[in-house]
């Protein structure tokens, strides 16, 4: 029986998503003892400061490295090539007491990948196995579909904010994972900062197309007031409104119980 959940959120760039991901590994870290990992698949990197973190390496750099080395005929056999890399990716892993992380990062420099991209996705499909729960924050719009570094994904959160962008932009994430034939358990919503009394007339919308609302994140001033002084989440109170909301995401997503991920992976 399978008893790893992975999950990625998702979302047009500015919606909260690194926000819903570093609450969720707060949530996940705190109501529970399951081993996490938490990728930080967008190239940006603002999950490090939000989770409290200090990244030295990336995944990325690792691969331009050995790409750079292919191309100058310096690694001699693919085999070493994969034992290269996957040792580098290890080395690149944060090993906190609390869960661990690893950073993506971008790769540098003109050149095709598709090789080592090849190589990486095995590793970190094989990676992923190791944890009873991967989150992956992923970058903003629709090239981690198209690359399909989201094809082992069991659940989708699709986050948006109240513009219609964010709508629109939850509506085609969806139809191109059907387009590129990712099979995802679930592909669910969350709207975040969305003013009060909202909640039915979105979850209605989002019905007309296909799609489930899972819940809302509110506004809230602590929360904004901790993201423009850089500090970590886990420097929230627990009675923030937008914590209290995401703890109840985490329950229904399977994270903080194991019948529910169960459930929620078929397997119960």
């Amino acid at each position: 029986m399978r008893e790893h959940l992975v999950i990625s959120v998702s979302g047009k760039g500015g919606v909260g998503k690194t926000t819903l991901s570093a609450l969720l590994t707060r949530a996940v870290v705190e109501k529970t003892k399951r081993s996490l990992l938490v990728v930080d698949a967008d190239p940006v990197m603002n999950l490090p400061r939000a989770i409290g973190v200090e990244v030295n390496s990336t995944v990325g750099k690792v691969a331009t490295t050995l790409r750079k080395d292919i191309d100058e005929g310096s690694v001699p056999a693919a085999a070493t090539k994969q034992d290269i890399l996957e040792a580098e990716v290890f080395e690149s892993l944060i090993e906190d007491d609390r869960f661990d992380f690893l950073a993506m990062g971008r790769t540098e420099g003109e050149g095709c990948y598709c090789y080592v991209n090849r190589l990486l996705t095995q590793i970190l499909d094989t990676l992923t196995r190791n944890y009873e729960v991967t989150l992956m924050d992923m970058s903003a719009g629709l090239e981690h579909l198209s690359r399909r570094t989201d094809r082992n994904v069991d659940v989708l959160v699709v986050v948006i904010d109240p513009s219609r962008a964010a709508y629109e932009a939850a509506i085609r994430i969806r139809d191109l994972a059907k387009e590129v034939h990712i099979d995802f358990k679930q592909v669910v919503v969350v709207g975040n900062r969305f003013p009060d009394g909202m909640e039915e007339e979105v979850r209605s919308m989002l019905e007309e197309q296909g799609l489930t609302l899972l819940g809302m994140i509110p506004n809230d001033d602590s929360l904004s007031r901790l993201n423009y002084l850089g500090k970590p989440v886990f420097d929230l109170d627990t009675d923030s409104p937008a914590y209290v909301a995401v703890e109840s995401l985490a329950e229904k997503l399977g994270l903080l119980d194991e019948a529910t991920m169960l459930k929620l992976l078929g397997q119960a």
